[in-house]
């Protein structure tokens, strides 16, 4: 057998049922080794390298920017370059388009060995019962192959396709002398139909609150380092936690059910000029607000360096997208795939200090009341920050042992209540707790 590893496309996340080649590595028939990157797949959140796993000659059976379905074959190494094929220009292939035989123009491979199909150009050829025979000569056929063969224009919605989509291509006409066309990326054709997924059942509304943010980060600050002044630590750390209880919106509609995630993994869009990304804060229920901010910065570094793997962007089941340092009022966050709802964070307004938080839920799975009680909840928790909170209420304790005042002490880390030896409540600080 002339090939020694055959590469198809891997299904790494549920949502990607295909990938784009967006790197080819060698030329046609190139010697390659084990461990030589054969060529570069992008998915819906980030790049894929495929790694020879033998050495031999690579023989691509792909293009790139092409979307190829999971489990399509895109190249094969084989033993000798002798297996490499080489292309036939102005070859005839015998087609069948709607019922009737005909020749095409169409381009074939003189290839001698077995003729190898993708999955989706099989079915495709069952469906219509075409001869596998038509496509001797070839080494490699596709679902787009098929199609060709069968007269279908793959640049237009077919009816039955269109009934199947909520949402239908519109066309509109172009003037090359007025406008100039640019091609969408993989990545933005794959935005618009995760977000299409969700908004086009027209069956989600967004709701907002206000918070007061006057002394907010008197407290915050002390526990970051770097993100001084920003809200979205404190958010995904109170969000995480009240996720624990309005366990809906950590989760997705699917077939008329609701998929609840098993772990509470918090996503922060970002998009600083290589595509907006969801990064993946894991477990984030379990971690503290210094730990969080750690995950934030380290996951932004991945994306600006291009290391992110996938893992850090998948099993997301809440998304908060902040755009606080954007200068905006407020926004209409857009639900993702497999998601219930998104948080989405505006600026803050220095002179009136707040700032407005819009939750976008889908009613499929919840509704507009526990929707709002989320967020007054949340609205409370962070609202509980406020240094002015603190100075109300500290005025008063005292350390029942060295008379300490709870507005003096420079530890930041409180006092603790307690029952002193006379069986009263009162508040220890933390040097009498220790003995020192």
């Amino acid at each position: 057998m002339p090939i020694v590893q055959q590469i198809i496309v891997p299904l790494l996340s549920v949502n990607d049922t295909s990938l784009t080649v967006v790197d080819i590595c060698f030329t046609q028939g190139t010697f390659i080794k084990k461990g030589d990157v054969i060529l570069v797949f992008e998915t819906s959140k980030t790049t894929y390298d495929v790694v020879a796993e033998v050495e031999g000659y690579i023989d691509y059976a792909c293009a790139v920017n092409n979307d190829y379905a999971v489990n399509d074959i895109v190249a094969n190494i084989v033993s000798t370059v002798d297996e490499v094929t080489a292309t036939v220009k102005n070859a005839n292939i015998v087609a069948i388009a709607d019922g009737n035989i005909k020749e095409t123009n169409t381009a074939s491979i003189n290839w001698q060995g077995q003729t190898l199909f993708s999955n989706a150009a099989l079915n495709l050829i069952n469906e219509n019962r075409i001869s596998t025979s038509i496509f001797d000569g070839k080494d490699f056929v596709t679902k787009q192959h098929v199609e060709t063969i069968l007269g279908i224009d793959t640049t237009t919605v077919l009816p039955e396709k269109a009934a199947k989509n909520t949402i239908q291509k519109i066309v509109f006409p172009i003037d090359g002398t007025k406008v100039i066309v640019e091609k969408l990326s993989s990545n933005k054709k794959r935005e618009i139909e995760y977000l299409s997924a969700i908004q086009s059942t027209g069956l989600t509304s967004t709701i907002n609150v206000t918070i007061e943010t006057e002394g907010i980060f008197v407290h915050i600050n002390q526990s970051v380092q770097y993100l001084k002044n920003s809200l979205l630590p404190v958010i995904v750390y109170e969000a995480a936690r009240l996720l624990q209880k309005y366990k809906v919106l950590n989760a997705y509609y699917t077939n008329e059910a609701i998929a609840f995630y098993k772990e509470i993994n918090i996503g922060f869009a970002i998009d600083i000029d290589k595509g907006l990304k969801v990064l993946n804060i894991a477990n984030a229920n379990t971690k503290g607000i210094h730990d969080i901010e750690n995950d934030i910065m380290d996951l932004s570094n991945k994306y600006i360096d291009d290391t992110l793997h996938i893992s850090n962007l998948t099993d997301i089941g809440f998304t908060i997208t902040d755009l606080s340092a954007e200068s905006v009022a407020f926004f209409r966050p857009l639900i993702n795939m497999m998601n219930s709802a998104i948080l989405g964070i505006a600026s803050i307004d220095t002179k009136l200090n707040r700032c407005m938080l819009s939750l976008t839920f889908d009613h499929r799975v919840t509704e507009g009341k526990l929707a709002a009680q989320f967020l007054h909840e949340l609205k409370n928790r962070l609202e509980s920050y406020q240094s002015k909170y603190f100075e109300s209420t500290n005025q008063h304790i005292t350390c029942f042992k060295c008379y300490k005042a709870l507005s003096d002490d420079i530890s930041d880390v409180g006092f603790a209540k307690c029952i002193t030896p006379k069986g009263e409540e009162a508040f220890i600080c933390q040097s009498c707790l220790k003995g020192f």
